[in-house]
């Protein structure tokens, strides 16, 4: 195939105009200044196809080195706008596409405008701007391009197989010239550089999923999803369903199955072995700490999140989209959480409790240290369940486990203590609406006798932490508040202990031993000196 000659020294505009706007927009061109040396040609479209195809037979045809692409009635207002683009990429030739509008970090709908932190700027008719960062320099690179006019000195080819709309063009050449190996950058401008038309956004919903498809893996973080099991097949089959069809697709899922049966492993070959996303490892012979353990023990370096999903638990299917994009938003907080519903065994709604009651009427920001006073004062975990919240992974012990000082050993329980950990570094986004189900039905593990006392334990043990570290109870009254409304919970769990032959457990013993070093801290200014072993 005979290579393509360049004119080195030839612009071409490609416009996406109808017929009826295409004689004003080359008006608008005439009036822009052409570097010396440098001649300007116009395209416009000659026949219905989609503006991917359309860009795609231009760049065949022509052998002008600097392309100039115009979205539908974008206008050119900065009268030395080529000479400064031109110089730039002269001046650079690792750059392959310049935008006027910039990003590192999409919302997970895909969309540049939308992008909460940009560069760059440009203005809408009748006077509105979408205004990013200002850039330092003439140019700097960003992970995705536009903002209506993309220049180009180099033809990667457009995906015309993927787009029939405009809105996610410049977004696609962005990976593909990086794919390339060049580099995409926003140019600075002035302030009323490009104009765009006053046109409410329509966003093609195929043209969008091809979008997300084919370029999630290189765009979003990776978010870890970790399902520890045991013989609840069906349940499993639902809650790994709910991961795997989550409309953000970037993800890494880890599965151990601790059965003593072969039915779970039988329905993930069934209908999630071909997902490549997924890690599954059966080990028969773990008992129910051994297949904890090794759940905890998972860690991909490469997910900077991870949500924990329980075999009885589900997901709503934009739970992890719509908590990626507050972590997108708000790069600070550590923790994203939201209203769960409750589900009895059969998946049926079942009215609210104080436990899963919102502590919010309204999606908001809660300042790490007042959710983590809430919790311990109220003693109820707001935050919710593993499967409730999407945890980042820089704030948990060795950034992948559970707990909040490492020491609560076999008194740990999973979530709130992980929770207060990370809301000792930064703030938790509470949704209001629901993006989780809590299943509850007779063979949860929290009807355990001896889960409810290790979970009495770790109250009294993360109330002891906060105290001598001072953080969430603070003031006296704080922590007397906290202090004895635990003893007055562990009153009712000892009676709810009667009937139970755990009195000369060690366990009990150790909860007895919690209790009664509360007591003896609240005679003592809050100085705790009780000791218990919670290894093994």
């Amino acid at each position: 195939m005979e290579q393509k000659m360049y004119d080195d020294h030839k612009i071409l505009f490609v416009l996406n105009e109808t017929e009826e706007h295409a004689e004003k927009a080359v008006v608008y061109l005439q009036s822009l200044q052409i570097p010396e040396g440098y001649t300007a040609e116009v395209a416009l479209p000659e026949q219905e196809v989609s503006v991917a195809a359309y860009y795609h037979a231009v760049q065949q045809s022509s052998n002008a080195k600097y392309k100039v692409y115009l979205d539908e009635g974008t206008v050119i207002l900065q009268k030395d706008f080529l000479e400064q683009a031109l110089g730039v990429l002269s001046a650079n030739q690792e750059i392959g596409l310049l935008g006027v509008l910039g990003t590192d970090q999409l919302l997970t709908n895909g969309v540049l405008y939308l992008a909460p932190h940009k560069w760059g700027q440009v203005i809408i008719e009748r006077g509105q701007r979408i205004v990013g960062e200002t850039i330092p320099g003439i140019c700097r690179d960003a992970k995705i391009v536009g903002g209506g006019v993309l220049v180009t000195q180099y033809d990667i080819p457009w995906r015309y197989d993927l787009f029939n709309s405009a809105l996610f063009l410049s977004a696609s050449a962005s990976v593909e010239y990086q794919r390339e190996g060049l580099r995409t950058s926003v140019l600075r401008t002035e302030e009323d550089a490009i104009m765009l038309p006053d046109a409410a956004m329509e966003i093609d919903e195929i043209d969008q999923t091809r979008f997300l498809d084919e370029y999630s893996s290189e765009l979003y973080p990776l978010v870890s999803i970790v399902l520890p099991t045991y013989q609840r097949p069906e349940y499993f089959r639902l809650a790994l369903e709910s991961a795997v069809h989550q409309t953000y697709r970037n993800l890494d899922i880890f599965i151990t199955d601790n059965s003593h049966n072969t039915e779970t492993k039988e329905v993930f070959e069934k209908y999630f072995a071909e997902d490549q996303r997924i890690c599954y490892e059966h080990h028969p012979d773990f008992g129910e700490r051994e297949n904890w353990e090794r759940a905890i023990a998972y860690e991909n370096p490469e997910a900077d999140y991870v949500n924990w999903l329980m075999d009885d638990d589900v997901f709503m299917p934009d739970k992890i989209a719509k908590m990626m994009d507050f972590f997108i938003t708000y790069p600070d907080i550590m923790l994203v959480t939201s209203y769960r519903q409750r589900i009895d065994a059969d998946g049926n709604i079942m009215p609210d409790t104080p436990m899963n009651k919102p502590p919010v009427d309204h999606t908001a920001r809660i300042k790490g240290e007042d959710m983590g006073r809430h919790i311990l004062m109220m003693m109820n975990n707001f935050v919710g369940e593993p499967t409730t919240a999407l945890a980042k992974k820089s704030g948990m012990l060795e950034h992948h486990r559970l707990g909040w000082t490492g020491n609560e050993g076999k008194y740990r329980i999973s979530d709130f203590p992980t929770w207060l950990r990370l809301l000792t570094q930064g703030d938790v986004i509470y949704i209001r609406e629901p993006l989780s189900q809590f299943r509850q039905h007779p063979g949860q593990e929290q009807h355990n006798i001896f889960t409810y006392i290790a979970g009495n334990i770790c109250w009294g043990l993360m109330m002891r932490e906060a105290i001598e570290q001072n953080v969430f109870l603070v003031t006296e009254d704080e922590r007397r508040t906290a202090l004895v409304r635990y003893l007055y919970h562990l009153g009712s769990a000892l009676r709810k202990l009667l009937p139970y032959p755990v009195w000369q457990d060690e366990r009990f013993l150790d909860m007895l031993t919690v209790y009664q070093g509360t007591i003896e801290a609240l005679k003592n200014g809050f100085r705790f000196s009780y000791e218990i072993h919670t290894e093994g």
